[in-house]
Formats: structure tokens, sequence, C-alpha cells
């Protein structure tokens, strides 16, 4: 098996942050970064319409962006199609609704295997934070529609004068459920540990809960090689 690896972003390229980290968490060096909106301007991006599932990115002149995940799906999906003849695996870095998304190859979307996976462990309710406020009607229905009991709060409800990881530990134990989902594709790492080590439920976020299992697949295609 390749250690190829496609992580496909929702904003735009290049992104030198995330090459180092991707590489040491995935266990490869081999790892290709594609933004969905390259080449795009922010006058050229629809904001999202009613009943969109919106999402939030920065363009590379730092202009922060609201866009539909029906807009950016197929944009995701002509870089795959671009990439399948090179790559083992794609990761989709968003955790957005990507129902369309296919490849010839492993694809990993965040959600859906994050969905599959709390399945898998017998989870029935979730604790889910969202970035903010306009996407907590989507990720509701969302995760509903995946089977799950939800409770969704916006880190927009954070007072001021409140630390991230204090308000989501408070957060956490006045709401009972099975795990704290981050609805997010990378926040702060050291948030997460200083949460999960504070509360005795699981903390996910989806970005590391995906990359976690595509560095699992590429260790097992390296054992088997080796053997």
């Amino acid at each position: 098996m390749s250690e190829y690896v496609a992580l496909h972003t929702i904003g735009q390229t290049p992104r030198p942050d995330l090459a180092p980290f991707f590489q040491a968490a995935l266990n490869t060096p081999n790892v290709t970064i594609t933004g969905a909106l390259d080449g795009l301007s922010p006058e050229s991006i629809p904001s999202p319409d009613p009943g969109d599932y919106p999402l939030e990115t920065r363009l590379n002149d730092g202009t922060r962006v609201e866009i539909a995940s029906s807009f950016v799906e197929p944009l995701i999906q002509s870089h795959i199609d671009l990439l399948e003849m090179d790559v083992a695996m794609h990761i989709v870095l968003c955790a957005g609704p990507f129902p369309a998304l296919h490849s010839k190859g492993l694809l990993v979307r965040p959600f859906e295997f994050a969905a599959e996976h709390f399945a898998s462990q017998g989870m029935s309710s979730l604790l889910v934070i969202v970035p903010f406020a306009g996407q907590g009607p989507s990720s509701l229905n969302k995760w509903q529609s995946a089977g799950f009991e939800v409770e969704v709060r916006s880190m927009d409800e954070r007072p001021e004068d409140r630390s991230a990881d204090s308000w989501l530990i408070e957060t956490a134990f006045a709401t009972p459920s099975d795990a704290l989902v981050l609805d997010y594709v990378g926040y702060p790492r050291a948030i997460v540990d200083s949460v999960s080590s504070s509360i005795n439920i699981p903390v996910y976020d989806l970005g590391y809960l995906a990359t976690e299992f595509g560095r699992d697949v590429l260790n097992e295609a390296k054992g088997l090689t080796d053997d």
C-alpha cells in the first residue's frame, strides 16, 4: 500500500502550518494538501442559503468566509479525482457532511467516520460543540439523522472572561452524555487534552479521530509489507 496521503481542506493553499503536523501524526512524509477554494476570490464565493450546512474558513489574504457544504463538496471531489492514481488515502479536513464524496481508494470523512465509530462503541447521547452559533441547527440535524440524541452548544456562548477549556469542562459536567464531541477539525490539542483529563467521558475532536484512524491504516500496511 502506498504511503501517499491527500489532505483536502475547505479553504485555500498553501498551508505550511499543516504539512509538518500531519506528516508526524500520520507517520509518513508523503502528504499532499489541496484547497477547495484555490483560485477563488471572496466575491466569487456564494454565501450559504437558508437550509445549507454552513462552514467557515479563511482565505489566503486572511479573509474569513462562510460557505455551504453543498458548494464546497464538488470542489473537494475534483481534487480527489485528480489524485486518484497517486495516493492511497484521502482525508477530508472538515467535519461537515459530504455524503456524495467518493474515491476508488480509502476516503476518510471525519463526520461519517465518527458517527460509525460512536455507534460501534454503543454511544447514544452526545454533547456536541460547534464553532459558531449559525452552525448549531445544521449540526443538530446531522447528528440526529445519524441516530444520536444530541445537545448542541456553540463556542459563541463562552463568556469572554472564561478560558475555552474551563467552559467546556463546566458544560460537560452540566450535560450528561456518552461523549463530548468537538464538531471541528484541528481544535487546539492542548485544550482537547486539558478537557479530556478533567471530565469522566471521552472527548473527541473529529479531525484527530480521523487522523488517528489514517495513521493506524498506514502503520498496519507497513507491518504487512515488512513481513
